[in-house]
């Protein structure tokens, strides 16, 4: 039952960068996009949230009367980077890179912030496997991304994404680790995880009201979100399921092999959407090198995380 549910977790949020970008084609903004789906990740999480305590905005107007860092409160900035980089990353390097080029970035940097204890992370000793995981892991990269480009212009696919997107999509990656390590460590202080991530996702929030408010004239794009379809307005449930079956299995069958089944079931995911083109995307067939490049990189995120 907790594997499944770390698998639809994973499954669950490789289909929110294809729906955020669906709908920030339609708003002509990638920033509208996120503002709509932060907004809907606020009341579904707050509403989970409510229903586990009907007091946690009290216990969070409480934590911010305690002298507590600042960076504490900063998960919000890096939600944001990240959501709107995945957003701009499916639009420019396609499905399976927006999930395989972050992984990379999100695993070094995770190393780094565990080995050194930045953000209240427990410290944790970097030993030889955990290396090897990581050298995996980048080989698995190399395969998916270089190797695969090769085959695509070998049988005469234009490889998608230009050096800048591939860069930016590690540096994405890096985003997340910061974002989830603080929002893991609010969690914490909290004593409940989803009200750490509601607090992220408040502060996400807050951020893309002022950044829409300042760049985008007007705030609201009318005509593009009558032309959206439906299902585009709902990019913030994706991303709040994840948040919500992970907080589920973590606890039973600890945070290594949560990270897995949810790496696992994003890649399965994402394989499917582009693949088949859901979503209104590109359809792109999926290949071998791909293919052979996820399953290595899986292998790498388990050394990581399980020895």
């Amino acid at each position: 039952m907790f594997y499944i549910l770390g698998l639809l977790g994973g499954f669950a949020v490789s289909n929110q960068s294809p729906i955020n970008a669906r709908l920030g084609g339609a708003l002509k903004s990638p920033f509208r996009a996120a503002f709509l789906s932060f907004s809907l990740g606020v009341i579904f999480l707050g509403a989970i949230a409510f229903i586990q305590n009907p007091h946690f905005l009290g216990d969070i107007i409480a934590l911010t009367k305690t002298n507590q860092p600042w960076w504490v409160y900063s998960a919000g900035i890096f939600s944001m980077l990240y959501q709107t980089s995945n957003i701009l990353l499916f639009k420019n390097v396609g499905a399976v890179k927006t999930v395989v080029l972050p992984t990379l970035g999100q695993v070094v940097m995770s190393m780094m912030i565990q080995t050194l204890g930045w953000v209240g992370a427990e410290t944790v000793a970097l030993t030889a496997v955990k290396v090897i995981g990581v050298i995996l892991v980048m080989i698995g990269v190399l395969v998916a991304v270089v190797l695969s480009a090769r085959l695509e212009n070998k049988n005469g696919s234009a490889p998608t994404g230009s050096i800048f997107w591939h860069v930016w999509g590690i540096l994405t990656g890096m985003f997340a680790s910061f974002q989830q390590a603080i929002t893991g460590h609010l969690g914490h202080l909290l004593g409940a995880p989803v009200d750490g991530a509601f607090v992220s996702f408040v502060g996400a929030l807050i951020l893309l009201t002022i950044l829409v408010a300042i760049k985008e004239r007007p705030f609201f794009n009318r005509e593009g979100m009558k032309a959206a379809p439906w299902w585009a307005f709902l990019g913030g449930i994706p991303g709040s399921l994840f948040v919500f079956f992970i907080g589920i299995v973590v606890p039973v069958l600890g945070p290594g092999m949560g990270a897995i089944l949810g790496l696992m079931g994003m890649l399965i995911g994402t394989i499917i959407v582009q693949q088949f083109g859901w979503y209104q995307s590109v359809k792109k067939r999926v290949n071998y090198m791909q293919i052979l490049g996820i399953i290595i990189m899986v292998v790498g995120v388990a050394l990581i995380q399980l020895v």
